[in-house]
């Protein structure tokens, strides 16, 4: 494998730039902090025959608090239909639209859900089934755990004494995960802390999440790979009511409720079909998904953006091109500039190199109906040989803040 050769010149530029006292940009939203809202870029299943085999994911989300946290979530679905009968087409269904079919036209619809987290507690369920039974329904009396309660009341009534567990500790009472709208599903999740009092918005940097995707024998051998929700905070004290909305701002300073989205996604990676020789000959491919900052579920509408990608290869020879994102958008990289991977920019043979770095920088779309968007960016890395495919997804980095808000509309 290669060296990557700009590493001397970036650390002799950072040097520089310390030394004249500036200070490199940092991103507002991160995957490694806890924070007040989560989004999950890529939620597949597609369930298929024989019985075992097909994809799902597994969502997991953490209370890392020791009070108790009430959330509202929004699976997107971004399903593209066939025209002519509604047939799902593309991301992971793997169909083509026929001429019998019509033409393939990317969607966006959301489901909304309730999430009661406890102290401290983790929650996972699948993404196929959801969540049909709690595991903590009601509180249990401290001083008696054999009998259930929902107030200290109710323990003084049974004449044991003590207090209610669940007015401290919490219960998952109120808690509804359906299943994914459709099977094949590709598609987003975004989750955020509210009152349980106005359902409103609440300062509460308190949630961490993980996504875990299965694919291939899902019983006795998956390929599995897994990545951090990316945490967007929120800003004010602990706990504090962000108001009715409906719209809530993600922007720099102290414009907005929610921190900044990223202006800049990075990106270090494989070119396409890169030689993989462990532990067989083989060939490595990217992906990535791209989702919206901005959101609007009220009206149902995703963000939009153009995004333009600055390629680098080992010889630090500069690499460009673009392209448009509507809501969604799951691409392996070589099709982002054109549709046969052998011609392009991001394959081996173009590039000279085996690896490099991609610098994505998303451009808002303000023309109506468009709704503008900074973009979050989550990479899955597929290498390919005769053991079978295997695939590993991971968070890239983000830099530099929005100078403009993004928001986030909620019914």
């Amino acid at each position: 494998m290669g060296k990557v050769r700009w590493t001397g010149w970036t650390v002799a530029l950072a040097t520089l730039l310390v030394a004249a006292g500036v200070q490199s940009a940092r991103a507002d939203v991160a995957s490694d902090l806890p924070a007040a809202q989560l989004v999950y870029p890529r939620i597949v299943v597609n369930s298929a025959i024989p019985a075992g085999y097909g994809t799902d994911t597994l969502i997991r989300l953490t209370n890392t608090s020791p009070i108790p946290v009430n959330l509202k979530c929004f699976y997107v679905n971004a399903n593209g239909h066939c025209s002519r009968n509604n047939k799902v087409c593309g991301g992971t269904s793997g169909y083509t639209c026929t001429t019998d079919d019509g033409s393939c036209t990317p969607g966006w619809m959301e489901t909304d859900f309730h999430v009661n987290l406890t102290s401290y507690q983790p929650l996972e369920w699948s993404a196929s089934e959801g969540l049909s039974s709690v595991p903590i329904p009601y509180g249990v009396c401290f001083n008696n755990p054999l009998f259930t309660c929902g107030s200290n009341a109710e323990c003084d009534y049974y004449g044991i004494g003590g207090f209610c567990s669940a007015a401290l500790a919490g219960t998952n009472a109120g808690t509804r995960i359906p299943p994914v709208s459709e099977d094949p599903y590709n598609g987003s999740l975004r989750c955020f802390a509210v009152s349980p009092e106005t359902g409103n918005p609440v300062v509460r940097n308190d949630l961490k999440g993980e996504a875990v995707v299965l694919a291939g024998n899902l019983v006795a051998s998956p390929d599995m790979n897994s990545y951090n929700a990316i945490g967007i905070q929120a800003k004010g004290s602990f706990g504090a009511d962000l108001g009715d909305g409906p719209t809530y701002r993600m922007g720099p300073g102290d414009g907005g409720e929610y921190n900044a989205c990223p202006t800049v996604a990075i990106l270090n990676h494989f070119f396409q079909d890169a030689p993989d020789t462990l532990p067989a000959p083989g060939v490595v491919a990217t992906r990535i998904t791209i989702v919206p900052c901005s959101d609007d579920y009220l009206h149902q509408v995703g963000g939009s953006a153009v995004m333009q990608y600055l390629v680098f290869n080992e010889f630090e020879q500069r690499f460009s091109t673009s392209r448009t994102v509507n809501c969604y958008q799951e691409i392996e990289l070589c099709n982002i500039d054109t549709p046969t991977c052998s011609r392009s920019i991001f394959n081996i043979n173009v590039a000279g190199t085996v690896v490099g770095q991609t610098r994505i920088n998303a451009i808002p779309l303000t023309n109506a109906p468009n709704l503008p968007s900074r973009m979050l960016v989550l990479a899955t890395e597929k290498h390919t040989n005769s053991y079978g495919p295997h695939t590993a997804a991971f968070n890239v980095h983000f830099a530099g803040t929005s100078d403009t808000a993004d928001t986030l509309t909620i019914p």
